[in-house]
C-alpha cells in the first residue's frame, strides 16, 4: 500500500511539471523547445518517452533530427498539439542559425 502511495506521489509531481510546461507553451512563456528542459529534466522526458537519454539530447539539441514520432510523443507528454512543439523547434533552429551567421561575421 505504501509503495502505491509513493508511486501516485511521483506521478503527481511529474504531471505538475508537464502541466506547467503546457501553460507556458500556450501563454508563449516558453518560445523554444530547449526552454522546456529547464523546467523538467530531459531524463524524466526520456523515461516517459522510453528512449535513450543521449539520443533524445542529441535530437533536441540538433532539432532537425527529431522524428515525427518524437514530436508527437513530446506533444502528448506536454499536453499540447504537435504543431506547438514544431513551432518551438523552429524557434530553436532559427536562433541557432542566427548565432552561426553572427559568428561568421
Amino acid at each position: 500500500m505504501n509503495v502505491n502511495f509513493q508511486l501516485i506521489k511521483l506521478i503527481n509531481l511529474k504531471d505538475n511539471r508537464y502541466k506547467a510546461i503546457k501553460s507556458l507553451i500556450l501563454s508563449k512563456g516558453i518560445t523554444k523547445l530547449s526552454e522546456a528542459f529547464t523546467i523538467i529534466p530531459m531524463s524524466t522526458v526520456k523515461d516517459d518517452m522510453n528512449v535513450n537519454y543521449s539520443t533524445l539530447r542529441r535530437r533536441v539539441n540538433l532539432g532537425l533530427t527529431l522524428t515525427v514520432k518524437d514530436i508527437s510523443s513530446i506533444a502528448k507528454l506536454f499536453e499540447v498539439l504537435p504543431e506547438d512543439i514544431l513551432r518551438l523547434i523552429l524557434a530553436d533552429l532559427s536562433d541557432k542559425s542566427s548565432n552561426r551567421i553572427s559568428k561568421k561575421k
